[in-house]
């Protein structure tokens, strides 16, 4: 039986969840939507939640927040995957491409200064596969700027740096509820926002309906309602949010488990010379959506795992490869070194310990083997 780099299934409990909406016939709206933003604002050091259909959407509008419009930069990862930078595209603007500290995984803050410009008007961090760097002295480099910062953790629910949440140290954060993150909602995304943004978050992930006031009391359109701003269709369904909510309950739990595998896999690999676990930052507390390993010998390596039935993978197609995006290409030594060396272990909540034992046997037979 293969070892899954993730693991998207559905649990009974959670399935049994859905049954009640079912009958009910509430699918697209409904009470769940606002538990899941109250419960996540509760991690969030209260700050308000707007969930949204899927994270790109949440991104677009929290670009849109930011200002972001046609012709302006926003300075964003190479490393990246393109449900996040493919936002900048669709509101216009051009990314510029920041390096990582490939240690790390995390942004490269000098290099970070200097992608800053006269066009740029917004920062966009992905915390890599849930690794995050010091969050604070990224925040201090923004705000000297003068520029938004926008955290995407869409899979780093659960990280801090030095005890405080990552998605609260941006002016906007992105976090995501598909079927392999932290939350799973099959599909789903959300806006930690600023108290002053959220109204017109809501407002704007509903054509920039105000919902509140948009129906008469005998339920009819008010037809004295302005909509001042046009936004788009991203609200997050009831089934959606039933099933993130759900994942709430033992959040704290699985991403324990997944440090705690982490740990195991680093010490027992500990003496391999040609493999490399990606350091976390002192001060970091990281979700570890996967263990980011670097190794020369990757895609032979890769290549034996795949075949013993472990899962894994080069993770990000770096994006500075695709044209249409627009941008100027930049010299990314670090991007270069994590697209040659990187890859992704399983680490998940759900391995076993045969699973772990596993999967150290056969990096262990490679490296007797060579």
């Amino acid at each position: 039986m293969s070892i899954p780099l993730f693991d998207c299934r559905v649990d009974p409990a959670r399935l049994a969840a859905l049954d009640p909406l079912w009958r009910s016939g509430a699918l697209a709206a409904g009470p769940a939507v606002a538990a899941l933003e109250t419960r996540l604002s509760v991690r969030l050091d209260d700050r308000p939640v707007v969930a949204t259909s899927d994270m790109t959407q949440a991104l677009c509008l929290a670009l849109r927040l930011a200002g972001v419009g046609a012709g302006d930069e926003v300075v964003t990862l190479a490393l990246n995957c393109m449900s996040s930078n493919s936002a900048i595209a669709m509101v216009g603007a051009v990314p510029v491409w920041v390096d990582v500290d490939p240690r790390t995984t995390t942004v490269d803050l000098d290099d970070l200064a200097a992608c800053i410009g006269p066009r740029t008007r917004a920062v966009v961090v992905y915390h890599v596969a849930g690794y995050v760097g010091d969050l604070m002295a990224l925040r201090q480099l923004c705000h000297d700027a003068g520029l938004p910062l926008i955290e995407d953790a869409n899979n780093a629910l659960g990280a801090q740096w030095n005890g405080r949440p990552a998605g609260t140290f941006g002016d906007q954060a992105i976090l995501s509820f598909y079927p392999n993150r932290q939350l799973s909602g099959i599909e789903g995304g959300a806006i930690v926002c600023r108290p002053q943004d959220a109204d017109r978050a809501r407002r704007l992930r509903r054509f920039g309906i105000d919902t509140a006031r948009f129906r008469t009391a005998d339920g009819e359109i008010d037809p004295m309602l302005d909509v001042s701003e046009i936004g788009v269709s991203a609200s997050l369904p009831h089934v959606n949010a039933t099933l993130a909510l759900q994942g709430c309950d033992d959040l704290d739990e699985r991403v324990g488990k997944n440090r705690r595998n982490v740990t195991q896999l680093r010490t027992a690999l500990a003496d391999v010379a040609d493999l490399q676990f990606v350091e976390e930052v002192p001060g970091a507390s990281n979700v570890f959506w996967v263990a980011l390993v670097r190794s020369q010998r990757r895609d032979a390596l890769m290549n034996r795992l795949k075949a013993a039935g472990v899962q894994c993978s080069r993770l990000h197609q770096r994006n500075d490869r695709y044209s249409g995006f627009g941008a100027i290409t930049r010299n990314l030594p670090g991007t270069d070194l994590m697209e040659r060396e990187m890859f992704a272990l399983p680490a998940g909540w759900w391995l076993s310990q045969d699973d772990l034992a596993r999967i150290v046997d056969v990096v262990r037979a490679d490296a007797m083997g060579r």
